[in-house]
């Protein structure tokens, strides 16, 4: 196995000690289970059946063709552990996985993420510098008050379900496919002791590290164990995930949700993804090389086929000095995943308000009735894959006014293509 027993042990007790697996008893003890399972070679002939009785209690006429407690648990707990290894772990730490298709796990050495310490003397903060992390301070604060406050005003009406969300979501929930809500989170930037920082312009480490802004920061504080973080995420974002899965959950029982920086791509080509936020925070689309119609850019919305009477581009107008104020737009994707296999719904746009708006047209019966009426052909049905675009009003980060302004159906005659 590589490594010793006595240090697979004590490393499964790190991990269920962890801040990570704190919240989670079901994970510890499944996790508990599947490495004592896998220390005594009995876990190459688990079977889920069995895992359901002897790891979760179940009753002897438990059917796992009814019953998915297993299958989700053992998803949620390869997603806990790759949240462990990105945010808790230590050059110490032996490395846990739960390679899917089983039940067995798997030790090694763990091996830390490039770029993740540099050395360099911090020097003492200036009061402008202290200002800046108050900032960021009050933002994160913000943004979890904000989040709290719309997921208990914004209610997804799931008891409503009607003959058009049926018809938007049919191809996500029929399939034999898992389905996977990956939120988007933007990168920041952790220095100890002092908070953290996001340049808005990139979200990628080797880019942040030589932009403008940074260098800044990093003459006053130096770059001493600077990391990685992708701990937030905007209100928005996090408010569409919790409708989105509270509408989907009772009607498909094996929805996951993970954050863009634990998605990998066995997930994203072996399950049908939904993907929250704009691209720069998902960088598996861009990778992707997907093929659109129309695409989110960082000032606002492009058009790359317009139609006669569309425009080519919608740029977004964020009131000066008031960044949680404006008139945005939103981009509602669904297009064929990985190779054409599977599906991806994508919910995209600059400003965190967008990205609810946009969701609140795919959740609210009275929103996706028109959204389908929109949408559909003279034949009376609605297109597999269409991309749609959203103009969003908000204030104080909230969306008080969202409209349709034009869709495109991929893969059809550009004639068929969209209406005003």
């Amino acid at each position: 196995m590589g490594v010793e027993t006595d240090e697979i042990r004590a490393q499964v007790d790190r991990l269920m000690r962890s801040k990570t697996f704190e919240t989670s008893e079901a994970h510890r003890r499944l996790l508990q289970y599947l490495a004592e399972k896998t220390l005594s070679g009995e876990a190459d002939r688990l079977k889920e059946y069995t895992v359901g009785l002897e790891a979760f209690g179940k009753p002897t006429t438990y059917d796992p063709r009814q019953d998915s407690i297993v299958r989700l648990q053992a998803g949620r707990l390869r997603q806990k552990l790759a949240a462990y290894y990105q945010t808790e772990a230590t050059e110490n730490d032996i490395q846990v996985n739960l390679p899917k298709g089983g039940f067995k796990l798997t030790f090694e050495e763990a091996r830390r993420p490039n770029g993740d310490a540099h050395h360099a003397e911090i020097q003492p903060p200036t009061r402008k510098l202290w200002i800046l992390a108050g900032a960021l301070a009050l933002a994160v604060t913000w943004a979890i008050a904000a989040t709290v406050w719309l997921v208990q005003t914004r209610r997804a009406t799931a008891g409503d379900w009607s003959p058009e969300l049926e018809a938007l979501w049919s191809p996500l929930l029929h399939s034999h496919r898992s389905l996977v809500v990956c939120l988007g989170t933007p990168l920041f930037v952790r220095f100890p002791g002092y908070g953290f920082f996001r340049d808005p312009k990139t979200n990628d480490w080797e880019e942040i590290r030589k932009s403008d802004r940074m260098q800044s920061l990093i003459k006053v504080l130096g770059d001493k164990d600077l990391s990685a973080s992708y701990a937030f995420t905007g209100a928005g974002e996090a408010t569409a995930a919790v409708l989105l899965s509270k509408l989907l959950a009772s009607r498909k029982p094996d929805v996951l949700l993970t954050r863009s920086n634990l998605l990998n791509w066995q997930q994203i080509t072996d399950q049908n993804v939904i993907f929250l936020g704009p691209p720069k925070f998902n960088l598996q689309l861009q990778a992707a090389a997907l093929t659109q119609d129309i695409a989110v850019e960082p000032e606002g919305i492009r058009n790359l086929r317009p139609q006669p009477g569309e425009p080519q581009f919608l740029a977004d107008h964020i009131l000066a000095g008031k960044f949680s104020e404006g008139e945005t737009h939103a981009l509602i994707s669904r297009t064929p995943g990985i190779s054409g296999e599977g599906e991806f719904l994508m919910i995209a746009g600059n400003a965190s308000p967008d990205t609810l708006a946009a969701a609140e047209w795919l959740v609210q019966p009275v929103r996706a009735k028109e959204l389908v009426t929109r949408l559909r052909s003279r034949s009376g049905t609605i297109p597999k894959y269409f991309q749609v675009v959203i103009k969003v009003a908000f204030k104080q980060g909230i969306p008080v006014q969202s409209t349709y302004v034009f869709h495109h159906v991929l893969g059809e005659p550009a004639k068929d293509a969209g209406k005003q």
